[in-house]
């Protein structure tokens, strides 16, 4: 009766929500969090952060502004005019984005937000390629257009397939089907590692200009380029859209500051939304970011060469899967994975709970970026002593796994 009761209620409360949220999906980093709580001595390969600390001119930037009574009040809905123009020439200069406007954010999550919001009506169509980043998946299914996403594979290299790209948008327009309206690149690739070189994000973009469709570039991890690895570079126009954040590379997770290098046209647009939806970025973390600036991306770039470190403890700790299950780890800080899974029973979140609590190390299911079978692994969230350690504990983990599978037993989890 109970459990009936329950169920009904759900029902009930459900019909009082939006069907946009209903179709979204649940945060997967919430839900990670929620199966760490509780649970002691966890190391987490999970969350995309980093481990250091953002650069002293920040803090001392920040610390100047609390004395200011600006920093109390509201600014231009786009962002301080300084750190407006301090970006703009840091665009120029490290981005080769010369034509673009720029609006000021709270991450770069928001800074996607607005973009769908301003580009999309409810039941029109995008493109991400899958696997992709799950919190763009979830704002695009926010907009009303859960039902019309289309999410074709990448190539076997994790490289998005432009073939399918120009299948896709040739034969809506032949058909006279309403086209997409908007496609989403990652570079480098979150989840997937990969940096995209410079003519395939050109090729991209030519072929949504002629198609009248919006390229939406984030460049999130754009300070992540390796070395002997495929640079990290930009690509401008009309139709084009970039994204950038602060969060990753200079450790201001918690500040929240992101920022849209966008056409001209799209600026009263935006603006829309921003004063709706934040009025204004939080005056104090736009200074703390002026104070980032200062330090530079050299400052970025010297702690991104020491993360080799890390990187190639977890490769090694990947090893009972086979050398080529793993794939990334040539732009941003993440490894993509595939599972030993021929059999088709093994489930990638039910592996990851398992890891959680047997061996006290988190990583992300592929299944919440659209791609089962796999996993994402994030090798920058932890010093480098305590990533040896959530190696050892992962390696551990896969290798328990790898020898059930191989001696044709139960998965491990299958008998609790």
């Amino acid at each position: 009766f109970l459990f009936l009761s329950t169920i009904g209620m759900r029902r009930a409360v459900s019909a009082c929500f939006s069907r946009r949220v209903l179709e979204t999906d649940a945060p997967v980093i919430v839900q990670m969090g929620q199966l760490m709580s509780g649970k002691t001595g966890v190391l987490s390969l999970a969350q995309g952060i980093v481990h250091w600390q953002p650069p002293p001119q920040a803090f001392s930037a920040a610390s100047a502004a609390l004395a200011d009574t600006e920093t109390s009040m509201y600014c231009a809905d786009d962002g301080l005019a300084d750190l407006r123009e301090a970006l703009k020439r840091k665009l120029a200069d490290e981005n080769g984005l010369t034509s673009s406007e720029v609006m000021v954010t709270a991450g770069a999550n928001q800074a996607y937000t607005n973009v769908v919001l301003a580009l999309l009506d409810a039941g029109d169509a995008a493109l991400l390629f899958r696997p992709y980043y799950f919190n763009h998946l979830m704002a695009l299914q926010m907009t009303g257009s859960a039902r019309e996403l289309v999410l074709p594979p990448s190539l076997p290299d994790l490289q998005p397939d432009l073939t399918v790209l120009r299948t896709e948008l040739q034969s809506r327009a032949a058909s006279g089907a309403p086209q997409l309206k908007m496609v989403t690149l990652v570079n480098p690739g979150n989840p997937t590692g990969v940096m995209i070189p410079r003519e395939t994000l050109q090729a991209a973009s030519e072929l949504c200009a002629s198609h009248g469709v919006w390229l939406v570039v984030d460049n999130t991890y754009e300070l992540f380029a390796y070395s002997g690895c495929t640079p990290h570079e930009c690509v401008e126009g009309d139709h084009v859209i970039n994204l950038f954040s602060f969060s990753k590379g200079f450790g201001m997770m918690g500040w929240r500051v992101g920022y849209i290098a966008y056409p001209a046209l799209l600026g009263t647009e935006l603006l829309k939304l921003q004063d709706t939806i934040l009025i204004c970025p939080p005056v104090s973390s736009q200074r703390f970011a002026l104070g980032a600036l200062e330090a530079g991306s050299e400052w970025v770039k010297e702690r991104v060469k020491d993360l080799h470190q890390q990187k190639q403890l977890v490769v090694n700790a990947l090893e009972p899967l086979g050398e080529d299950a793993v794939q990334g780890g040539s732009g941003a800080i993440y490894l993509f994975v595939r599972l030993p899974n021929d059999s088709g029973t093994l489930d990638d979140v039910e592996l990851v709970r398992w890891l959680v609590d047997v061996h006290r190390v988190a990583i992300i299911p592929g299944s919440a970026c659209g791609m089962a079978g796999y996993v994402r692994v994030c090798y920058a969230n932890l010093p480098l002593e305590k990533t040896r350690e959530a190696a050892a504990r992962l390696n551990a983990g896969l290798t328990q796994l790898v020898a059930a599978i191989s001696a044709g037993k139960p998965l491990p989890w299958a008998h609790g």
